[in-house]
């Protein structure tokens, strides 16, 4: 039985010492994925903290855009509201024009728009009326017929069968509304156009 007995405990020595090889292999193995896991997973967390703080300053970099283009509208629109205020404040200048000065306006709105044969039509807001009117020289040279008066703000309109001219203070400071906005603001906002140039 001593031969049998040192088989057996051969078989069971080479198995116990294959299941010690097998477990520290498993437990080698289990080591390196639980290693590369925890690699992995470093890995992804610093991307994502990555990703997390690029995203942080895309945002940031957004709501500071987008806050100094609403300061930018805010501030164009106090401008705006500046000349335009300026620009009402021309308009009644003109219609309060005294009559004479008034008057030299009206002969070269004539002078320069009307064509023979139109109807004018004056402001009711004229500071004189038919009899002024048609004793300008404009007005007889072109053979011109009073229309009567307008509710329109300061100057005059020309008519005839194929236009009506606008040349209302309020056209006419509209039609030349871009080049008078430059003026103003480079009037009022003087220090700003020091810098663009």
């Amino acid at each position: 039985m001593d031969g049998k007995e040192a088989i057996v405990g051969k078989i069971l020595s080479d198995a116990e010492d294959r299941a010690k090889r097998l477990t520290a292999e498993a437990e080698a193995r289990a080591e390196a994925m639980a290693a590369e896991a925890d690699r992995a997973a470093a890995e992804r967390l610093a991307a994502g903290r990555r990703a997390a703080e690029k995203r942080a300053e895309e945002i940031a970099f957004r709501r500071e855009t987008v806050a100094a283009l609403e300061n930018r509208k805010t501030l164009l629109a106090a401008k705006r509201g500046i000349i335009d205020e300026v620009l009402e404040q021309a308009l009644a200048l003109a219609c309060a024009f005294p009559k004479e000065r008034y008057l030299a306006v009206i002969e070269r709105l004539l002078e320069a728009y009307a064509q023979e044969g139109d109807e004018v039509t004056l402001s009711s807001a004229a500071p004189f009326g038919e009899r002024e009117l048609t004793a300008l020289r404009a007005f007889s040279a072109n053979k011109l017929r009073f229309a009567g008066t307008g509710s329109f703000e300061g100057g005059i309109r020309l008519e005839n069968a194929t236009c009506v001219k606008d040349l209302s203070f309020r056209a006419l400071l509209e039609a030349d509304r871009y080049g008078t906005e430059q003026e103003i603001a480079a009037a009022v906002f003087p220090a700003e156009n020091a810098h663009a140039e």
